[in-house]
């Protein structure tokens, strides 16, 4: 049986990382919460953020978990996506040994276990998958040369102008609802 804390993480995810750009590693607890990982992964992607996903179980591989972290901490800038259900003593534990932010995206949300985390473990609790990358993505939009700041500033003018279509449509006076199908 091989040890995750010997692993290596490769050239390519270590030079993104050294570009100092912004990197996310979710951590997820096991396989099973691929549906979830896959949301995340796609949500960092709309963003361009570059990630990578690791599996490792606090609670199973405590040893291994720290390595890794100790590992990507020395690299760059990054934050840290957990996504582990239950108890979530992956996103506390990840916060405890890390320089870098921690998010909580727990694949069972509501899940607020990781609320109840001890002092010194500052994760944060997002359940969206989409909010949590834009929030990974906020946190990057200050670093020179990213996509992030414009992406999210479109992101926000699109809405916006939806918003004022709608309201240019709805505010008519008298308001016409539509009629409801049957």
């Amino acid at each position: 049986m091989s040890d995750i804390s010997e692993s290596v993480i490769s050239y390519e995810v270590m030079e993104a990382i050294k570009q100092n750009k912004g990197f996310a590693v979710i951590f997820a607890g096991s396989d099973s919460d691929r549906p979830h990982i896959d949301k995340l992964s796609a949500a960092l992607k709309e963003y361009q953020v570059p990630h990578q996903v690791r599996i490792c179980s606090a609670h199973k591989q405590p040893e291994a978990l720290q390595k890794l972290v100790g590992a990507y901490d020395s690299m760059g800038t990054l934050a840290y996506i957990a996504v582990a259900g239950g108890t979530d003593a992956l996103s506390g534990t990840a916060s405890f040994h890390s320089i870098n932010p921690v998010i909580s995206c727990p694949p069972d949300a509501p899940n607020d276990t990781c609320l109840r985390n001890p002092p010194g473990s500052s994760n944060a609790y997002i359940p969206n998958p989409k909010n949590a990358a834009r929030f990974v993505a906020q946190m990057f939009s200050h670093l020179p040369d990213t996509p992030y700041r414009r992406l999210l500033e479109a992101e926000k003018t699109k809405k916006v102008l939806a918003l004022e279509k709608a309201d240019g449509e709805l505010s008519k006076f008298p308001y016409q609802p539509q009629e409801v199908k049957k």
